[in-house]
């Protein structure tokens, strides 16, 4: 292998395309006293903001000052540029049931020519199977990508007897069932990609457009510049295609972590793929990453405990299930929690942060064959019973999953404290689903990614609905501990003396 590395590295990059990306703009904080400070937010808790207003220089002030916080609403220095600062985190990965299946490392370094690398080594179990994952990119001085590395390895534990000292030992090792290496550089307006796994060497060009990059460049300067990227053009090489991502790093909400209500920025990216977001503290540290949606997620811990505690880590499921398994729901994020009494028939997710809530109620009294209409005529008495402050309005069709159902819409309440509501009246195995969506008005556009989530991933039937793939799982053998049922995948073409067990079918949320 090391020849053909070599080999691979001898490439040469020429004449880039290059990417202009926005310099991120400066947060402001007004005071009640009229006083006004520009710069970048460092820390913001319950009861205190700090803000560099200069390098070096930092200021903090009590929330009780504060008249209002914005965000990147400020001007930008004249000889301000995008750049990537360097970072080194470590991280555990768990599942969408919550358990520790792998560590995630990922770096920013700076050159001492301007050179930025972006590296990100992970790896997490997949059945029987140990997946592991190298991927690199560098830009210049300049932010101009220069070329990717890439290197995926699968390989299965087995049992190895060794003879040592002239006794007999065991030990465990790993056997590399499949590896692929990956290498693209930059040389005008196509890519000059190279591939080696077992089949050997192939080389290919590929043509580009101007601002092309790579996932893992154009991830750190969103996160960098807090500012959107519509259809980005990308050279993806794990999956060695050209694809168009969205990377939206504007988003600001408030959650509630380790019991402590903070403000956060969501970097969201959005592919055919699906949608993956990443939480950033005030001081622009990771809290919470997807790599596959809510099924494959990182949380920070230490380098020294990154590889140590994944296994056996605990951490609250993704999806929950009504008690009788005849539906579900995907948690947004860890924002939202379960109610901790789930009746039969009913689901609660709640949001501590902003006061909101989500459920999902069968109602089952009507006569076989009952028309949608009527349905939502009894709901809507019944919606008038439960909250009589809130008053119903609008009334639309959408598509929940593959089916059509009807939307109210709700709004009322006090000034100074308007509640919004949708509720959602989906037919469901001959009776009806009611999906209510509640949340301050304050807080509704901040929320309402969320709420479309569930629209987009709520588990009308679990026991058959199996969703697609997406992220570093997709395409391959699932672990067998899957967020809800699951179905064996059609088997592979085996020969008889060496039959296989099919490979189950992980479950994520339709999030496509």
């Amino acid at each position: 292998m090391i020849p053909l590395l070599l080999l691979l590295l001898s490439v040469q990059a020429q004449e880039p395309p290059r990417v202009q990306e926005p310099p991120r703009a400066l947060d402001i904080v007004e005071l009640k006293n009229g006083d006004r400070f520009e710069g970048r937010i460092t820390a913001q808790l319950d009861g205190y903001v700090e803000l560099e207003i200069g390098k070096g220089a930092v200021v903090g002030v009590s929330m009780a000052q504060v008249a209002t916080i914005r965000r990147g609403s400020g001007p930008v220095a004249a000889d301000a540029r995008a750049t990537v600062p360097p970072r080194n985190e470590w991280f555990v990965l768990h599942d969408a049931e919550g358990a520790g299946v792998g560590w995630l490392h990922g770096s920013v370094s700076i050159g001492p020519d301007g050179t930025t690398t972006v590296c990100e080594e992970y790896e997490f179990v997949a059945g029987r199977r140990r997946v592991q994952i190298t991927s690199m990119c560098t830009a210049d001085a300049q932010l101009v990508p220069q070329s990717c590395y890439y290197r995926e390895r699968t390989s299965d534990p087995v049992l190895s007897i060794a003879l040592l000292g002239g006794g007999e030992g065991t030990g465990q090792q790993d056997r590399i069932v499949d590896e692929r290496i990956v290498l693209v550089t930059c040389a005008g307006d196509h890519l000059q990609v190279v591939r080696a796994d077992r089949a050997g060497r192939r080389e290919r060009l590929v043509d580009c457009a101007p601002g092309t990059t790579f996932p893992l460049l154009a991830q750190a300067l969103a996160r960098a510049t807090g500012t959107a990227r519509e259809a980005a053009p990308l050279f993806d090489p794990a999956t060695e295609e050209l694809v168009s991502h969205s990377y939206d790093g504007a988003r600001h909400r408030s959650v509630t972590v380790a019991g402590k209500t903070q403000q956060i920025t969501e970097i969201a990216e959005s592919s055919a793929r699906g949608r993956n977001s990443e939480w950033l503290d005030a001081g622009m540290r990771t809290l919470r990453r997807e790599l596959a949606g809510p099924t494959l997620v990182a949380v920070p811990c230490s380098a020294d405990s990154a590889k140590r505690i994944a296994p056996g880590t605990a951490f609250a499921s993704a999806l929950v299930r009504e008690a009788g398994g005849a539906f579900g729901l995907w948690a947004p994020n860890p924002a939202w929690s379960a109610a901790e009494e789930q009746p039969p028939g009913q689901l609660t997710l709640l949001c501590e942060a902003h006061g909101a809530s989500i459920g999902l109620t069968r109602i089952d009294h009507f006569e076989p064959g009952t028309a949608l209409d009527t349905a939502v005529e009894s709901v809507q008495s019944w919606f008038r019973l439960l909250h009589p402050d809130l008053r119903l309005g609008r009334r639309e069709t959408v598509v929940v999953r593959d089916r059509s159902a009807i939307r109210l819409c709700a709004s009322g309440g006090p000034k100074g404290a308007v509640v919004q509501a949708t509720v959602d009246v989906i037919p469901h195995r001959g009776q009806f689903l009611v999906l209510v969506c509640r949340a301050p008005a304050s807080a509704w556009q901040e929320l309402a990614a969320d709420f479309a989530f569930l629209l987009r991933s709520v588990e009308l039937d679990p026991q058959g609905v199996v969703p697609v793939l997406q992220g570093p799982l997709a395409g391959r053998e699932s672990p067998p501990k899957a967020a809800g049922k699951v179905r064996p995948a059609a088997p592979r073409a085996v020969s008889p003396s060496r039959p296989k067990k099919p490979a189950p079918t992980v479950r994520i949320p339709n999030d496509g």
